[in-house]
């Protein structure tokens, strides 16, 4: 049986397509799911992987990821929190990462305590970062040692939080956007469930990254680490 990873499409989601690719050459049967279609699934169980890709959903009105968000909550929230239940892999890069936040699915309480805001210098940041791996237990980052290079763009990327509990996985090695602690990702409590500002997909090949072409290799493996993981356990 293959390993099935559902990734989202449309109303302003545009890296849907390199994420497809990544997944599909970390081993993954790959369906790319309009957001519409999807709000009208009743069930996830077909799959084992999901991910909310980077993008502007919605032109990031109100605020980042909110409205996709909203939409969830009101026709599907069930089958996501079923599909997270049976800690089956869960990605959010960028807007997705924005999404899971709104969603409230890394927070140890039902209130709040965790936002992505404006970066401190008001700036949209498109540039190559140096990262350091804090959570080495969480399925998404294991096996992969020393630190990580990717891209980020954003401008709603501030990670701002006052619950003691939340598991950093990634930080920045020098103070990118004003973020709490220099987070740039962080996982669950369970560690199914990855969100991250940088954005892996496009980094998996030596030829897209403009230096140091041996981590390309690190970030596909964030990829096959949710293929492998999935095959483990749910094969």
């Amino acid at each position: 049986m293959s390993i099935k990873a559902l990734v989202l499409k449309g109303e302003g989601f545009n890296s849907h397509k390199e994420t497809a690719l990544a997944f599909e050459e970390a081993g993954a049967n790959v369906e790319i799911v309009h957001f519409s279609d999807f709000l009208k699934m009743g069930s996830l169980n077909s799959f084992h992987i999901l991910c909310f890709p980077g993008g502007f959903s919605f032109g990031d009105e109100i605020r980042s990821g909110k409205i996709i968000a909203e939409k969830i909550k009101r026709y599907n929230l069930d089958a996501l929190t079923e599909f997270n239940l049976q800690k089956k892999p869960i990605l959010g890069i960028c807007n997705g990462f924005q999404i899971l936040v709104e969603l409230n699915f890394f927070e140890s309480t039902k209130k709040s305590q965790v936002s992505l805001t404006e970066n401190d210098h008001g700036q949209f940041i498109n540039r190559w970062v140096y990262l350091d791996i804090e959570n080495y237990s969480s399925l998404w980052l294991k096996n992969i040692e020393g630190k990580l290079f990717m891209p980020i763009r954003h401008k709603e990327g501030r990670m701002m939080s006052g619950d003691s509990q939340l598991v950093k996985a990634l930080t920045y090695q020098s103070n990118i956007n004003g973020s709490t602690d220099q987070t740039a990702a962080v996982t669950n409590a369970k560690g199914n469930i990855l969100g991250l500002m940088p954005h892996p997909e496009v980094g998996i090949y030596p030829q897209q990254l403009p230096e140091h072409q041996e981590y390309a290799s690190k970030n596909l493996t964030i990829f096959k680490n949710a293929v492998n993981y999935c095959k483990r356990n749910f094969q």
